[in-house]
């Protein structure tokens, strides 16, 4: 709190809003505040603030995924399907020092719900500009629908960025999703899930996204 000594106009003692008063050789002096920031984080602070990063960078990669795999649970939380996917993976980024930080794809999850699954079979990653995938639709599971739609979302690590597939049905059998021509060459990972049909008694809720594997397109 300043101290003033004989009126509003006369000089001061101490912080006033973003200024301090002082007197110099009997001369009143006013200077700018200056608020020091001591950043003491442990280094263990710092790995975590890194794991963070990463894993908001992953989750703008995986938006096209988790806006559909993850809106349920995102509503049903309060969320953002941005937070809900920070959440649910934040086991999968590792850091052990500033230069090793790792991401364990295998463990990562796009997609969260009751719907039954879908049998994933092996990923074909020889064509230029795409992936594909043979598939088991389990339709004889409960809840399970022909009808359902089933996605594939492919994510490349060195584009920072992922594609959703166009939707097939749980009867059709194969699916591909389309990738950028600049992947060509670059390893990807690949997850597929099913979101329930109209008709299902569970429409609109997803299965749990399935890790299928990854590889170099074409």
């Amino acid at each position: 709190m300043a101290k003033v000594n004989c009126g509003i106009l006369d000089g001061f003692m101490g912080k006033v809003g973003t200024v301090v008063g002082s007197f110099w050789k009997g001369v009143p002096v006013m200077r700018a505040y200056n608020r020091h920031h001591r950043d003491a984080m442990t280094e263990q602070q710092i790995l975590q603030r890194m794991r963070f990063k990463a894993l908001a960078q992953l989750s703008s990669g995986f938006l096209d995924a988790t806006v559909v795999g993850m809106h349920n649970v995102a509503v049903s939380r309060h969320m953002t399907e941005s937070n809900v996917f920070t959440s649910m993976n934040a086991g999968a980024v590792t850091a052990t020092d500033f230069d090793s930080l790792n991401v364990d794809f295998t463990s990562l999850v796009v997609a969260y719900g009751p719907l039954p699954q879908v049998g994933f079979g092996a990923a074909n990653f020889d064509t230029p500009q795409q992936v594909s995938v043979t598939f088991k639709g389990n339709t004889e599971c409960r809840y399970a629908s022909a009808d359902d739609d089933v996605y594939l979302f492919a994510y490349c690590p060195d584009a920072e960025c992922g594609v959703l597939s166009a939707p097939v049905k749980r009867s059709a059998g194969t699916l591909e999703v389309r990738v950028p021509a600049d992947w060509n060459g670059l390893k990807v990972h690949l997850w597929g899930f099913a979101l329930g049909a109209k008709t299902n008694q569970r429409a609109n809720q997803t299965s749990d996204s399935t890790y299928i594997g990854s590889g170099n397109i074409g």
